[in-house]
């Protein structure tokens, strides 16, 4: 039922015309909108007639079509400027399919729907966890299947780390690899076993960490690098390396007990570096003492059978004053130790006493 018949619902009808009087239907309605469009964009009834027979529609002009034209065509072209910010770059796509890279600044695009242009953050350093997780709100949850691992040793240990990355190639990282982040946990769990299986666990423990931090690295860019992920590990850092939390008590005591076994050797080998040597010296000066003891008493036995040879001879050729010569040169050694002082009578009254009080008991006046 057309709307001229309904009075209730025609939306353009007359409602406060008599019911039995003529009512405007579609038709003339859509010819009314568009003679008021065309007087809008300067068209107009060219014919100054109003009939509903002799009516003709216009068009908008063709300058007023032609200026919209050249507007939605310089709109559309504008929606293809973006910025890419300092830290990002931009993939754009043609038709979904890679073409180029964009760096910072202002760049454009041909608009949608021919290209568009995919931003993400490439100097950014990105930080993924593996062994455990942190909570916004400061908690800490340790996650044991990728913590706990095997040493060469076959101990096991529990190892929690920090890996540090940033696109490197956008174009890879887009388009040659599906869940970059779960891809980057999964290389570097497996690059940790790896380089824990060939270490001992003392080494993992102790002087070891600088060591695997290097390897791990190594290994986890290799990974990616054959998967052409277009991602660049910066850092690898052990957080927190230790045994399991069942034996770590007993794994404690056997540490202690091996400290204290390193403690007593380096005790002991101190002493025996303190000891030895000392011996060692006192030995040599022993054996040194008894040569030149020997060199001594053999060269004073040479010296004095040489100067009895020489008073032999002078005796056998002056007699008397050999003796007399000998006598006095034994009262002169004699003398020469003796503490005792004596004194003549005659002389004892007339000078003065000598008695060192020191010596008093051996000094003996004679009168």
């Amino acid at each position: 039922m057309p709307w001229s018949q309904n009075q209730h619902d025609n939306p353009w009808g007359n409602k406060r015309q008599p019911s039995g009087g003529p009512q405007p239907d579609l038709d003339e309605v859509m010819r009314r909108l568009q003679q008021k469009l065309g007087a809008i964009f300067g068209g107009g009834n060219k014919s100054g007639g109003s009939g509903q027979g002799g009516d003709s529609m216009h068009l908008p002009g063709k300058t007023a079509i032609s200026i919209i034209f050249v507007v939605g065509f310089g709109l559309w072209l504008a929606s293809g400027l973006y910025s890419v910010a300092a830290d990002e770059e931009a993939a754009v796509l043609r038709f979904g399919r890679y073409v180029e890279t964009q760096g910072p600044g202002l760049n454009w695009h041909m608009p949608w729907p021919i290209e568009s242009a995919e931003k993400l953050p490439v100097t950014r350093v990105q930080r993924l966890t593996i062994g455990f997780r942190n909570f916004p709100d400061g908690r800490t949850r340790k996650v044991d299947q990728e913590s706990l691992m095997l040493t060469k040793d076959e101990n096991i240990v529990d190892l929690s780390f920090v890996v540090q990355y940033k696109i490197k190639n956008l174009e890879y990282y887009m388009f040659d690899l599906a869940r970059q982040k779960k891809t980057v946990r999964d290389a570097a769990e497996s690059a940790i076993r790896e380089v824990a299986g060939r270490t001992m666990i003392d080494d993992a423990l102790t002087t070891g960490k600088a060591k695997m931090e290097v390897d791990t690295q190594d290994l986890i860019q290799s990974i990616l690098d054959s998967y052409k992920a277009g991602i660049s590990i910066t850092t690898v850092k052990l957080q927190d390396v230790q045994p399991p939390a069942r034996v770590i008590r007993e794994f404690k005591d056997v540490a202690s007990a091996r400290e204290d076994r390193e403690r007593k050797k380096n005790e002991a080998q101190a002493y025996a570096n303190d000891i030895i040597p000392k011996a060692r010296g006192e030995a040599k000066k022993m054996v040194l003492d008894a040569e030149a003891y020997s060199i001594e008493k053999v060269d004073n036995a040479t010296g004095e059978a040489s100067r009895f040879d020489s008073v032999l001879a002078a005796y056998k050729l002056a007699p008397v004053v050999t003796r007399k010569r000998m006598y006095l040169e034994t009262m002169q050694q004699v003398m020469t130790k003796a503490n005792k002082v004596i004194i003549d009578g005659a002389l004892a009254n007339r000078v003065l006493p000598y008695l060192p009080l020191d010596q008093r008991n051996k000094v003996e006046v004679k009168k």
